[in-house]
């Protein structure tokens, strides 16, 4: 079966392509027995039809706003994040080309209601004439005027989910022999709150190692999961509302030398592993390991003060997993580095401690998860296959939580908020949100986003904290193939970037803000872009940037700022580096710049809450403090709400707004 995301990101070459009708009259309602369920395809879309959100494999990112046509300036390209010239010679590594297709105002039939219409979902209007939930940030409260009760965010943030879930042995899958198999959440909580503060558990220690008991730290309570720091995806930062963990466990052969746990030789491993999956074949950096084994097994390396140099990163790995091959092999001869099968992924996701400044060396992590996902590698990809394979669509094998990715090399699984904050199985539909940004899309590596983004050395095994990360150079980045986009097409969408700009000489994050126009790839967080040059605050009042460290008193114009973040400006960020203002002295970046302010944070928990409280994941887990789409919302069409849009086949009408649009980008 051809690969889903590959079939729906290259599908939209036309313009304005009409993808299908949502039910946006009531779409809390019941499903027609009578309904025709079965999958199709709609435009070059698989088109789910048993799903209240018929695409939801295609994330609201898809649906940004990419310029402002209002004001005649058509660019802004945070695209480029997902597609690109591939980060790993596999699966659709080079469809850079979406970039293009995406490149313009998104069709007006838009699924991810929560965000583009809350009003017809978690604050849907009752028979009592009051909303379904109503978020108060003056008193912190949110309430479900349908259940008739009122929540706090401290107290529900404070909840423990997670070490509630891991006490009781939350189960995802089922033990069907025709279902997906079982997984049993065996990662004990890393935050609590303790009763008057949140704290980090003993469950980890100072190497990131993972153990069943909080004091006795052996090979016997070791659940040989390992938590590791990454530099995070441009834009999936805590300021949006993503907060989050990452841990790794290889299969048991890795963590055994002759049938015995030995953590030398996992170590050996996971460093092994980490330089394979950066696509690193020499002089690779890793923690310090065991240089007796390293000796044992004729390894090359150098000593460092700080760790180990693989001076050529081993064929093999070591121990009982000495017969499994690093590296695996194209048929021109390419070397791939991709996870050994059995390896799996841990990542839960936070809700944001408002005080997080009080406690800084916790990253604003509480005990509460919005989410728990978990993936396992089942199979290595076929490399020896060239070519499509016929293409079909079907629905993705689902079983209590459990989903297959959509190249069916990886299982996914995930526990997600019941109304009452506990955590349970996420739906089929639900689970469905994760199939095209775990398939075949270039900005991953081996269908996963953060380990090949790990810190090098020791500082990357540990729990992120968003602090002292480095805007670095080094970490292998789909940016050495920016240029791919300057061909004589592109460049009607992208203006002139090839030539003027190299995006080998700037920092990753400085290059995503001039290339999103903003910290977030829907320009909607005014306070993120504050703090991107130095300002802690967005006031609205007055429309500008204010309260620096050094200077209470000034204030930055946020249209200069904007300004200072196009890439088409004569003067922003790349051109003028003292405008920066998230580094540290010693070129590390800010906590700040990562984690909101009180008030943001807030607002980005009590949001979500009422999502829980109304149970509608399935329209979306990206909120604003508006509608998406709207002047002050997540897209930059100012005073055009494209929700209230109409379509016409084969797509939006050609009129105002649109016409506009087309004229400016050569339709």
């Amino acid at each position: 079966m051809r690969k889903v995301s590959l079939l729906l990101l290259t599908g939209l070459t036309i313009y304005g392509c009409k993808i299908g009708s949502t039910d946006f009259g009531d779409p809390i309602g019941e499903y027609k027995s009578d309904k025709d369920i079965s999958p199709r395809v709609v435009a070059g879309f698989p088109w789910f039809s048993k799903y209240k959100n018929p695409t939801a494999y295609i994330p609201l990112e898809c649906y940004t706003d990419t310029g402002k046509a209002l004001t005649g300036k058509a660019f802004a390209n945070p695209c480029y994040v997902c597609h690109n010239g591939g980060n790993t010679p596999v699966d659709n590594a080079g469809d850079w080309e979406n970039q293009i297709n995406w490149l313009r105002f998104p069709s007006d039939d838009n699924p991810w209601l929560n965000a583009v219409a809350p009003e017809k979902t978690f604050e849907k209007i009752l028979d009592s004439g009051k909303k379904w939930t109503e978020l108060d940030l003056i008193n912190k409260v949110v309430k479900d005027n349908k259940e008739n009760k009122t929540v706090h965010i401290d107290s529900w943030i404070r909840q423990n989910n997670w070490e509630i879930a891991y006490q009781q042995t939350a189960k995802l899958g089922s033990s069907n022999l025709l279902g997906l198999g079982e997984y049993a959440l065996d990662i004990p909580p890393l935050y609590r709150w303790n009763g008057t503060s949140f704290e980090r558990t003993g469950y980890i220690d100072s190497e990131g190692f993972i153990y069943s008991s909080e004091t006795d730290h052996t090979d016997q309570t070791n659940t040989w999961w390992r938590a590791y720091d990454w530099k995070h995806f441009p834009g999936f930062f805590p300021t949006n509302g993503r907060l989050d963990s990452a841990m790794i466990r290889l299969p048991e052969k890795f963590r055994k030398k002759d049938g015995q746990y030995n953590k030398d030789i996992y170590k050996i491993n996971l460093a092994i592993l980490e330089c394979s999956i950066k696509q690193i074949t020499k002089n690779c950096d890793v923690e310090p390991l065991n240089t007796d084994i390293l000796d044992s097994y004729n390894i090359s390396y150098q000593k460092l003060t700080d760790g180990i140099r693989f001076l050529k990163v081993p064929e093999r790995y070591v121990g009982d997993a000495s017969n499994i091959d690093v590296w695996q092999t194209k048929p021109d001869g390419t070397k791939v580095g991709l996870y050994p099968v059995g390896t799996e992924l841990g990542h839960p996701v936070y809700y944001i401690d408002p005080d997080w400044e009080n406690r800084p060396y916790l990253g604003g992590k509480t005990g509460q998860l919005k989410e728990f996902r978990y993936m396992k590698k089942l199979v290595m990809q076929d490399l020896s296959v060239s070519g499509e394979e016929e293409e079909s669509i079907s629905y993705p094998p689902y079983d209590n939580g459990l989903m297959l990715n959509d190249p069916g090399t990886w299982l996914m699984g995930g526990w997600i908020e019941d109304k009452n904050g506990n955590l349970r199985p996420q739906s089929e539909e639900e689970m469905a949100f994760c199939i095209a940004c775990h398939g075949a899309i270039s900005g991953t590596v081996d269908n996963t986003f953060s380990f090949w983004r790990k810190l090098p050395k020791s500082a990357g095994w540990k729990d992120t904290d968003y602090g002292y990360n480095r805007d670095n150079f080094d970490l292998k980045y789909w940016a050495d193939q920016l240029s791919n986009i300057e061909d004589q097409d592109a460049s009607i969408y992208l203006g002139t970037i090839y030539g003027k700009y190299d995006p080998k000489d700037y920092n990753e994050y400085q290059l995503y803000f001039t290339m999103t126009n903003g910290i977030d790839h829907f320009r909607s967080n005014k306070e993120g872009v504050c703090r991107i040059f130095g300002y802690r605050l967005y006031d609205k009042n007055s429309d500008a940037c204010k309260e620096t460290a050094l200077d209470p008193s000034a204030t930055l114009s946020f249209n200069t700022a904007l300004n200072y973040l196009k890439i088409t400006s004569d003067t922003n960020i790349l051109t003028d580096k003292t405008l920066i203002g998230y580094l540290n002295n010693n070129g590390s970046i800010k906590q700040e710049l990562f984690l909101p302010s009180k008030e943001k944070a807030y607002s980005l928990d009590g949001r979500y809450i009422q999502v829980v409280l109304s149970q509608q994941f399935v329209y979306g887990r990206d909120l604003f403090g508006e509608a998406f789409g709207t002047k002050d919302g997540g897209n930059s069409l100012e005073e055009e709400d494209f929700y209230n849009l109409k379509l016409s086949d084969p797509g939006l009408e050609e009129k105002g707004l649109i016409a506009v649009f087309k004229t400016l980008l050569g339709f």
